[in-house]
């Protein structure tokens, strides 16, 4: 029996040979939600493929790239109705190269404020950005959030999952020791699986559609529930459902 995967969080842009990988995804029949780093892109690549039942591209505003402007920010609020997919969106704190802190407060407050009253479902990336971060979730009350890629602290895994967030979980975070442990803390009714292509490796090899399967294996071996395959797809599906 061919079983249903779900990539929740998966670059498509970053890869050169981007046109034979979104064949590959159909053909595998996985379901795949590309997530864009700026308005245009997610423009570019609307522009470029059509969406499939398997592929789905989600607008993004990274905090990571600095060149983002009012103005993109203004498109980003535009172009949400085009979409019921947002991401990768969030806040990092880790470096003074990206855009700056209160800037991102106030750029991740509102979009939280616009995916919640839109029922839109958001792809969060958190970097030393949790205590801001979960303020914002707790005044919003998004009811599709998933946590991408979490690094945070036990406690502040425990009030993401009290208000209610998913957590998409990777490979490398199943291999990481300093993550690994924690990361059972999480309900298997609020875990999803993602890729974050290109910048994973599953089995030691550069992350590809074809190892989405094996990065599952990985993660259901970690929680050592051989069902959760079906788990995550039935996650996302009542993730779609709030």
């Amino acid at each position: 029996m061919k079983r249903k995967l779900i990539d929740s969080h998966f670059h498509l842009d970053h890869y050169r040979n981007h046109k034979e990988l979104y064949d590959t995804i159909n053909t595998l029949e996985q379901y795949t939600l590309c997530v864009t780093n700026t308005p245009g892109v997610f423009v570019s690549c609307k522009n470029l493929y059509k969406e499939t039942k398997y592929v789905k591209f989600a607008l993004g505003f990274h905090p990571q790239e600095k060149s983002l402007s009012a103005k993109d920010f203004s498109d980003f609020m535009i172009l949400i109705n085009r979409t019921n997919y947002v991401g990768e969106v969030g806040m990092d704190f880790s470096s003074d190269d990206y855009i700056p802190k209160e800037q991102q407060i106030d750029f991740f407050g509102r979009i939280v404020d616009l995916c919640a009253s839109k029922s839109k479902l958001m792809s969060v990336h958190l970097r030393k950005s949790e205590v801001e971060a979960i303020e914002i979730i707790r005044r919003y009350h998004p009811k599709r959030c998933i946590i991408h890629w979490f690094t945070g602290t036990t406690a502040q895994l425990e009030e993401l999952i009290t208000l209610g967030c998913y957590f998409s979980i990777n490979a490398n975070m199943i291999r990481n020791k300093n993550t690994k442990s924690k990361l059972l803390a999480i309900p298997q009714n609020r875990i999803l699986v993602e890729s974050d292509g290109p910048f994973t490796k599953v089995d030691g090899k550069k992350y590809a559609p074809e190892l989405l399967l094996p990065a599952y294996q990985i993660i259901a071996q970690h929680f050592q529930n051989p069902d959760l395959f079906d788990q995550v797809y039935t996650n996302f599906k009542e993730l779609l459902l709030r």
